[in-house]
């Protein structure tokens, strides 16, 4: 059966947007050019952006953040007068499901409902299928927290690379917290493994101990095992690449057999949505790195803030790092077409090196299609993260594996 697709456009249609069913199966659809020709005449001076975004899986508790933030930026485009001189359409897609269906989303958003630009908030395994097959098509801007060492022609990676996230952490906490023995856990695909070589290199530098490491399937349910071991070997710290409910499940199952007590934990996809779900019962000497958090006290964040309550009221789905995204990736969109007058590839391409931008996380300046950002280190103080240290304008790639 297929998935609906969500058009988020107007304010009219609500935080969540309006629903249209997709083309059943077996259903001809008409193909659809990014330039519009075969639309209706209403359409034609209208930009469609897909954003592909779990609404399902273990990763689904980003989706409703995701999707508000993206109708904000959506509205907030269109109020300054679209991109472009056009008005923008948000299409979202389900990017929760398994790596290859989630890509054959992201391919119908350009084939079925011609899309002109693509923004990838999923794992990287979703974007290792589909970066290559659409990368010189259309621009396609991947937002996430991710490995770092990823160059598919034609994406635009926003998102902090596991390079940003423990470079300037690992030093700092076995300076201030003693933290020279380690365990790492994550699911078993790409971002984490390579997160993990890159935790390697870097404590190796510091000559600290890699005392375990276990990688687990994505949408595991049970971590006594793991907890165990872990009790056995008595680590400093931990490195937490697990992601949504894999980590939630985990962390409350570490804090139930009281290793909170004594051992770090530094989840580097641990952010206000996880957190959440953990609960503050879970959270003691839980750690994340991250260019973004709720409580960033910039100007332009707290503005974002401010206008992201003001829109979706008191029970707006909670603001975190990929939520906020989202918004930060159809800004950045925004920003590069303009520069380029165009939203060709090979156009956006040579305008992308040393562009900045301002945003909820601050200033930051593209490097081979990376961003330079601050990076933070956060605290979990019950269900919110409480910054300990901020390091400025953190380089993306030096050091990245290959």
């Amino acid at each position: 059966m297929d998935l609906p697709v969500c058009t988020l456009d107007s304010p009219t249609n609500g935080a969540g947007g309006s629903v249209r069913p997709s083309a059943a199966p077996g259903e001809r659809r008409d193909r659809i050019s990014p330039s519009g020709p075969a639309r209706a005449p209403g359409e034609q001076r209208l930009i469609r952006i897909g954003l592909l975004l779990p609404l399902s899986g273990s990763s689904g508790l980003h989706g409703p953040s995701g999707r508000s933030c993206a109708q904000l930026a959506a509205e907030e485009i269109n109020a300054l007068g679209g991109m472009l001189g056009r008005r923008i359409q948000v299409v979202v897609a389900d990017g929760g499901m398994s790596f290859a269906a989630s890509a054959r989303e992201g391919e119908r958003l350009i084939e079925e409902d011609g899309v002109a630009a693509l923004i990838g908030t999923h794992p990287s395994g979703v974007r290792e299928i589909l970066g290559p097959r659409v990368g010189r098509r259309l621009p396609y801007i991947y937002t996430p927290i991710f490995e770092g060492d990823a160059y598919e022609p034609g994406v635009f990676y926003l998102g902090e690379t596991a390079y940003q996230q423990l470079a300037p952490v690992l030093p700092w906490m076995k300076a201030h917290l003693g933290a020279r023995r380690w365990y790492l856990i994550g699911n078993d695909y790409r971002w984490p493994r390579d997160a993990h070589r890159m935790a390697c290199r870097l404590l190796a530098e510091q000559r600290a101990e890699i005392a375990g490491e276990t990688m687990v399937p994505l949408e595991t349910e049970n971590f006594d095992a793991v907890v165990a071991e872990i009790r056995a070997l008595q680590p400093d710290a931990l490195i937490v690449t697990l992601i949504g409910s894999d980590a939630v499940i985990f962390h409350r199952a570490f804090a139930r057999a009281g290793l909170d007590a004594r051992i770090w934990r530094l989840g580097l996809l641990t952010e206000e949505n996880t957190l959440l779900g953990i609960g503050a019962e879970s959270s003691r000497r839980l750690l994340t790195s991250a260019a973004y958090f709720a409580s960033l006290p910039y100007p332009e964040n707290e503005e974002f803030v401010s206008r992201y309550r003001s829109r979706f009221g008191p029970h707006a789905p909670v603001l975190n790092s990929i939520g906020q995204s989202c918004y930060e990736g159809l800004l950045f969109l925004h920003r590069i077409a303009s520069a380029a007058g165009s939203l060709e590839v090979e156009k956006l391409c040579r305008v992308a090196d040393g562009l900045e931008m301002t945003g909820p996380r601050g200033r930051m300046r593209m490097v081979g299609r990376h961003f330079v950002k601050d990076m933070h280190l956060a605290e979990a103080d019950g269900v919110e993260f409480a910054i300990r240290q901020s390091f400025p304008q953190v380089n993306p790639n030096k050091g990245n594996p290959k």
